[in-house]
């Protein structure tokens, strides 16, 4: 049959044995065998997945008595120490430390009634049961009647001990049955429920049966070696097994015992089990575990790894992983993996395989250093040196195109097997280098090609061989994988990196890290995509020319990628140093194309069969896909097999729990509604998700709702931690993936509340926000008190100023004007002189009494008892006296009293105006004009001076005196004009609103200005 024969051959036999697999998983579906969860009856003891609790990972005590799984998915461990409940991962813990309703910490025997309340039976302690999270201790039992449970159909329980058998139901006993009503024997040691309602009872005088209320008694009479019962066990189809104290083990069959023996075992044996698979286990008590196959006895012990030789109990749970308890060596587990592994305990020569292959009659070859491996059926042989080998220490293998076998070894050449028979077929004497053959294969030529680890590339052709190395452009010549591809491109991978040869042209490729990193493995898909992998540097595709590195940064679990294999759904599987992990091709391409930004990879390891999560590279093949779609892989302890069409992944949501609640290092019972105390600082969630086959692949996620806006991915630690949470109320949130990653849509939670410090309140911050705005108001208060004080005082250093100037300053004016006049006539009259120095005494001594006012009692002096017009005429005469030809003062309109400080401004006002006139204008004539009209009262001041520019009424005057007039008439709410024209003298126009609304504004500002209300005159 030539190649493309035999490849039509073997795709049609993939497709069949595809087509088979998918028929009985139909099957599986529509009648669902008994067995479906059963162990794996084909397989080795030792190549189940074992793995062993002690102490050391929290179990109370390494003697385990009896164990029970509960719907809730947990598995109830008791021990001669006390209750543990374990999830697959940790165990927690019930004891009478911490369970004041436990009497006493052996563990007897444990069962569940139809209620799902969990049974405790425990050593001269009663009956303890356990039901919606609290334990309670049955009264209705003695401390020494509960040694052995059993659960009846109708809801109710037997417990059977010192003084006999009783029946409870609802936690009370309904009836007991003793030696009066036949029961034979005492203690009860074991009960056993049959599928017809009826009872075995099994005692230290003999079995019983009870039936329809009525006991029937079995003895040494009928056929039991010894009368003390020690175990009972009923089969799946109704067989009764018993053992005795003598150790000899009898089946109740046609109502009457047949000793069973089973070969090999000698000692006496404990418990028993039937499995789903109808496999029988025993626990010896000498020999460890034991399996009962048919006619195929096996047995497991400390040799292999059990945890002790002694067994107390046996259980199977729901899953079909099988439990066996020890005596004084802990809680041993085996259940089936997704992988196969073959090593020195099934039969290799060796542990560590290089190597494996499948021949063309369906057999797997492995190599290893100790000898060349077939497995034909699960059966193993061994190739040595006594079978014609020159050597035990094989690496690498292939098949020729007529169905030859070639082994490459360390040292010895290499070796064709014909008809069974091995001979050598290349050796150093016919050019082959003398290292380590790790790779060969048979070009579509015809033509073989060796890879040598050290000596480059061996072509063999009609019986001359051509070497390739260094010197012909090869990287090195340390070369670990060679593949060709159906182009007819061979492709070296080596220490030095990617090479490819075509029509004898070598081609070397770099890439960025490829060309630092040695290729261990090469694999080409069916689209001629070249797939390389590396020691360190991860993975890499090669497609159109372009390279595309895959590494940890992209969700790769490790970047030393050993083996290369693709399944029948296009996921890539590929072995490395920390497993073997299956990724979707399509998820690559789309992180290759930017879509994505990593891949999320399915990673196995001794947790699914593997005894090592460690494969091994650098010799071909690396792996093998064989034709019933299963793929080979060596490791460093054996080769591994998976089915990928018959991998059990659980896509379902794993059922979340919530389990412990810690704040402050304080247990909060969950029971009730939780409320945390004001303060608490730290808070710990403890939750799971109880998985007794492979808890390692859960994942969690969680959040608290009122805090965390997203979920928090937990991975798969079971404890979220928050600090300082503020007062509130929260609804924590938890969901668990399984294999597949799915979350689904439902999650555990619960509801508690951070009570708050009394400073965190509603009423404290209301209250504070009282405090707070009063303290506002009352410093606003006093802001503005303040800046009103300011303006006061501002407002009087002011009014002072202007007294003084239109007091002090304005009557030593006069008194500078008066003294002018003296000397002027003092040539002329010496009369009209005396005069003039009286008048500027009589001033100054006016002046001096009003700066005292002023000073003294800082307030503006107040004015004598004159009328308007009498004042405006003195001030007047005053300045004006001998510097002025003519002051003219009129009067118009009915004259009515001002507020004393309404006059003062006025008075002021003029005198500044006449002031001015004198002092800057140079008037000879000044008129003063004061008229009382019914709302107003105006005064004008003119004079014929020189005057000034343009009118400066709506512009900042530059001296005081126009300030102060300006001043002193917003304060009493006048309007002043001030005009002027150059050589045409200046106006100064004074309008006063006189009546209520004058006296409302004056009193307004009398009292904001001095504090001081003033009377409205």
């Amino acid at each position: 049959m030539n190649f493309a024969q035999t490849k039509a051959s073997a795709e049609m036999c993939c497709r069949t044995m595809r087509l088979a697999k998918l028929l009985v998983a139909m099957l599986c579906v529509v009648f669902p065998f008994h067995s479906a969860l059963a162990l794996d009856t084909t397989k080795a003891i030792t190549q189940y997945v074992h793995t062993v609790w002690r102490t050391d990972d929290g179990l109370p005590e390494n003697s385990v008595n009896k164990i029970i799984e509960t719907p809730d998915g947990y598995l109830w461990v008791g021990t001669q120490a006390g209750l543990a409940r374990f999830d697959g991962t940790h165990f927690k813990v019930f004891d009478h430390t911490n369970t004041a309703s436990l009497h006493n910490d052996y563990i007897v025997d444990l069962a569940q009634d139809r209620q799902e309340t969990l049974w405790i039976a425990t050593s001269n302690g009663g009956v303890t049961a356990f039901r919606d999270g609290i334990f309670s201790h049955v009264r209705a039992i003695g401390f020494r009647a509960g040694l052995a449970l059993a659960a009846d159909n109708d809801g109710g329980m037997w417990v059977g001990g010192y003084g006999g058998l009783s029946h409870l139901k609802n936690g009370k006993v309904i009836k007991t049955y003793g030696a009066a009503d036949g029961l034979i024997g005492d203690p009860v040691r074991r009960l056993v429920m049959g599928k017809d309602g009826s009872l075995w009872i099994g005692t230290a005088g003999g079995l019983n049966h009870l039936v329809d209320d009525k006991i029937r008694t079995y003895s040494t009479k009928d056929g039991l070696p010894d009368n003390y019962i020690d175990n009972l066990h009923l089969g799946a189809d109704g067989t009764l097994w018993v053992q005795t104290q003598s150790s000899e083990i009898v089946r109740l069959m046609h109502d009457h015992f047949v000793p069973w023996r089973v070969p090999g075992v000698s000692g006496p044996t404990g418990d028993m089990l039937e499995d789903r698979a109808r496999n029988l286990w025993l626990a010896s008590t000498t020999e460890g575990l034991v399996r009962v196959s048919g006619q195929q006895v096996s047995r497991f012990t400390t040799k292999d790894g059990l945890s002790s030789n002694l067994v107390n109990t046996l259980y199977e749970d729901h899953a079909g992983n099988l439990w066996v308890g020890t005596n004084e060596g802990g809680l041993d587990r085996f259940r089936d993996g997704s992988f196969t592994s073959y090593a020195k305990e099934e039969g290799l020569a060796a542990d560590q395989t290089y190597s494996v292959i499948e021949d063309h009659s369906g057999d797997i070859w492995v190599t290893t250093a100790a000898g060349l491996n077939r497995l034909h059926i699960n059966q193993v042989r061994v190739f040595t040196t006594a079978d014609g080998l020159p050597t035990n220490n094989t690496w690498s293998m292939w098949e020729d195109l007529k169905k030859n076998l070639w082994v490459g070894t360390s040292s010895g050449g290499v070796i064709r097997m014909i008809h069974g028979r091995f001979t050598q077929a290349l050796s150093i004497h016919d050019g082959i280098p003398a290292y380590m053959i790790g790779a060969g294969v048979e070009d579509q030529a015809g033509h073989f090609w060796f890879s040598t680890r050290g000596g480059g590339l061996v072509r063999y052709v009609d019986g001359r061989t051509s070497l390739y190395s260094r010197e012909n452009g090869l990287l090195s010549n340390f070369i670990y994988a060679i593949a060709q591809d159906p182009r007819g491109i061979l492709w070296v991978g080596s220490t030095g990196g990617l090479n490819s040869i075509q029509n004898g042209h070598v081609t070397s490729y770099a890439a960025d890290g490829l060309s630092d990193a040695a290729v261990l493995t090469l694999y080409i898909d069916a689209k001629n995509i070249v797939w390389i992998g590396t020691m360190g540097g991860g993975l890499f595709r090669l497609k159109n020319d372009h390279f595309t590195r895959f590494t940890t940064r992209q969700g790769l679990p490790d970047d030393t990628i050993n083996n290369i294999l693709e399944d029948a759904e296009a996921n890539l599987w590929i072995g490395s140093n920390k497993g073997i992990f299956r990724i979707s091709r399509s998820d690559l391409d789309a992180v290759a194309d930017g879509a994505r930004r990593s891949v999320q990879p399915l990673v196995f390891g001794k947790a699914d069969g593997m005894k090592s999560s460690e494969t091994n590279a650098g010799s071909q093949p690396s792996g093998w896909h064989a034709r019933d779609g299963r793929l080979w892989f060596p490791t460093i302890q054996g080769v591994v097999v998976v089915d990928p069409d018959t991998l059990s992944l659980s896509d379902h949501q794993p059922s979340t729990r919530i389990e412990q609640l810690i704040a402050d290092e304080v247990d909060i019972d969950l029971t009730a509604p939780v409320r945390l105390a004001p303060g608490t600082r730290r808070l710990e969630i403890h939750y799971t998700a109880p998985n007794l086959s492979s808890p390692e692949r859960t994942r969690f996620r969680y959040r608290l709702e009122g805090f965390d806006e997203k979920w928090v991915t937990g991975g798969t630690q079971r404890i979220a931690q928050y600090t300082n949470l503020p007062p509130g109320t929260y609804t924590f949130h938890v969901s668990a993936s399984a294999d597949t990653g799915f979350w689904g849509t439902q999650a555990s939670s619960f509801n508690f509340q951070v009570l708050p410090q009394f400073y965190q309140t509603w009423w404290f911050r209301l209250l504070s926000g009282v405090v707070a705005t009063m303290a506002l108001v009352g410093f606003y208060r006093l802001r503005v008190n303040w800046l009103h004080a300011r303006a006061a005082v501002l407002e009087e250093r002011q009014r002072m100023a202007g007294e003084i100037h239109d007091s002090l300053a304005q009557g030593l004016s006069g008194i500078i004007f008066q003294t002018e006049a003296a000397l002027l006539t003092m040539k002329r009259t010496q009369l009209k002189t005396r005069a003039y120095i009286q008048s500027a005494c009589d001033l100054a001594r006016s002046s001096l009494k009003e700066a005292r006012t002023s000073v003294w009692n800082l307030s503006s002096a107040e004015p004598d008892e004159k009328s308007l017009l009498e004042s405006l005429s003195t001030v007047a005469q005053q300045l004006a006296s001998g510097r002025v030809d003519e002051v003219r003062v009129h009067s118009s309109g009915t004259a009515r009293l001002l507020h004393p400080r309404v006059e003062n401004h006025v008075v002021r006002i003029v005198q500044q105006a006449v002031s001015n006139a004198i002092e800057h204008g140079k008037a000879h004539v000044i008129s003063i004009d004061l008229t009382y009209a019914p709302s107003a009262l105006r005064v004008e001041v003119t004079d014929n001076g020189v005057g000034f520019r343009s009118n400066v009424s709506g512009k900042r005057e530059r001296g005081f005196g126009l300030k102060n007039m300006r001043h002193r008439s917003a304060q009493m709410g006048a309007r002043i004009e001030v005009t002027s024209e150059t050589g045409r003298g200046t106006r100064v126009f004074l309008n006063l609103p006189t009546g209520n609304v004058l006296a409302r504004l004056w009193h307004h500002l009398s009292v904001r200005n001095t504090g001081e209300p003033i009377d409205d005159r």
